[in-house]
């Protein structure tokens, strides 16, 4: 009896039945090619639903032990926006101009690979405000000076961010006011970068 059961459940649930190969374009590689750097802004703002459907993209990013230690702080308002800019003791022009721009932060209690965690939840958010026509760029912040603390730091000082967080990284927001190619197979060298079963 035991193994006629396992018999049923496997025959129903391979990978051919429960999904089918469509002959549908690549969606997701067409957002990766094109997604790029913008930093440069019209003055519209961006609507709450789309500033939300691009958090959400993020939340759902895979995280080390299950713990989700990513959480993220969304700024609209054009003054603190400027003051999250100038955290950074080099600058972060495009958060400067950006309609908006997410705080992507890690509760460090949570374990070590915060960084990891919090790159890979970024990466996501990226590619979710290029599928949704938003103009995006990274602004690397760990590890960065700021003007009087460490850049993390004094955006916790502005943003209210409790001490055990750290922040990764700010990625600016903008409907684009610049435009540029996606990137070619060819121009990302992807064959001569990549190796099958040693380098």
């Amino acid at each position: 009896m035991l193994l006629c059961t396992i018999a049923i459940i496997m025959g129903t649930t391979t990978y051919a039945e429960s999904k089918p190969v469509t002959q549908e374009p690549d969606s997701l590689m067409q957002v990766i090619e094109s997604r790029r750097s913008i930093r440069r802004y019209t003055d519209e703002k961006i609507d709450r639903q789309t500033l939300e459907y691009i958090v959400k993209a993020g939340a759902f990013a895979p995280s080390s032990y299950g713990q989700n230690p990513v959480e993220f702080v969304v700024v609209e308002d054009s003054k603190t926006l400027k003051a999250v800019a100038s955290a950074k003791r080099i600058g972060a022009p495009s958060v400067n101009d950006a309609a908006a721009a997410i705080i992507v932060i890690a509760d460090t209690s949570k374990g070590e690979l915060w960084a990891e965690d919090a790159s890979v939840a970024a990466g996501y958010i990226l590619l979710a405000a290029e599928q949704k026509g938003i103009g995006a760029c990274w602004n690397q912040i760990r590890l960065r000076d700021g003007q009087r603390l460490s850049a993390s730091n004094e955006i916790k000082e502005i943003l209210g961010i409790p001490s055990r967080y750290e922040v990764l990284c700010v990625v600016a927001l903008g409907h684009p006011a610049e435009s540029k190619p996606a990137h070619t197979e060819q121009e990302m060298n992807v064959k001569k970068r990549t190796h099958f079963g040693k380098f």
